[in-house]
């Protein structure tokens, strides 16, 4: 299985395609499979070659002591990091979720200047249910850090079979989607799966350390110029909200919209999510 060592982190990734880089980063409590199993990487990589990543504290990726590096900065860096483990100096980027809040992140910072090349890394953003705040909730402070360290003790508490039980019986924002599916239990086994790579403690206190900016970055946003497509679903009711940032800000920004799928597009409807991307993919890099 494909690793790198980048200071104390082991990063695991998966790789399948040749042609364009697409770097791609899941979500929280996910790992690769999330595009490499759910048939969206075997789609892109008939004409792509699709590098996803354990990010931090998820999935094969395993970190030696301290520093963790939970936070967003850190984990942007890490990015940077496989790319030169490959040797790209440019590359697609496509995020979900908290992948995608790296993603846009990145892109703030590295996706800004096409006159120097360390400024001018991507060739494209992709952002699939997400947001440019880390915040966990629309909550004020106080209440977000209560919302945090609930979610957080879950996942150190609860074996996997036991959160998706509890999803089963109160899916929440992020798994309406799957609930209201015709296959739901079909996808849930496919979210127990994803889940059971992770360790509980790891992504316990990445979640403690990563959801913690209530900015949404709006100056960041328009500095970014690499077309970017923002994907929603009707079901993920936090992310279209948030979603509208992007819209409103990005410079070369585009937007495809599912009409009846939640928070987990690659799950729920990845010939969909595949076929959006790559046609994005075909007009962005014309």
């Amino acid at each position: 299985m494909p690793s790198f060592q980048h200071n104390n982190v082991s990063f695991h990734y998966e790789e399948m395609g040749s042609g364009e880089p697409i770097i791609a980063l899941h979500g929280l409590a996910q790992h690769s499979a999330y595009w490499m199993q759910t048939g969206v990487v075997e789609k892109l990589s008939e004409t792509y070659r699709v590098i996803a990543l354990d990010i931090r504290g998820h999935g094969l990726t395993q970190i030696d002591g301290e520093p963790k590096g939970y936070d967003i900065d850190t984990c942007i860096e890490d990015v940077n990091a496989l790319a030169a483990h490959l040797g790209l100096d440019q590359f697609h980027l496509m995020g979900h979720s908290t992948g995608g809040m790296i993603a846009v992140r990145y892109a703030m910072k590295y996706a800004i200047d096409p006159s120097n090349i360390k400024q001018n890394r991507l060739l494209s953003l992709i952002l699939c249910n997400t947001s440019s705040s880390t915040q966990f909730s629309n909550l004020p402070d106080s209440a977000n850090k209560i919302a945090i360290n609930m979610l957080a003790g879950s996942f150190e508490t609860f074996s996997w079979p036991m959160i998706i039980q509890g999803l089963k019986l109160n899916s929440g924002p992020l798994f309406a989607g799957i609930a209201a599916a015709e296959n739901k239990d079909e996808l849930f086994k496919q979210a127990l799966h994803l889940m059971e790579a992770g360790n509980g403690q790891s992504i316990g206190a990445f979640v403690r350390h990563f959801y913690n900016d209530s900015d949404p970055r709006i100056e960041g946003l328009k500095q970014i110029i690499c077309p970017t497509l923002v994907i929603t679903a009707e079901l993920d009711h936090i992310f279209c909200k948030t979603s509208q940032l992007f819209l409103q800000h990005i410079q070369k920004v585009s937007h495809t919209h599912h009409p009846s799928a939640g928070h987990m597009t690659a799950l729920e409807c990845p010939d969909w999510l595949a076929a959006e991307v790559l046609g994005f993919l075909r007009t962005a890099t014309s």
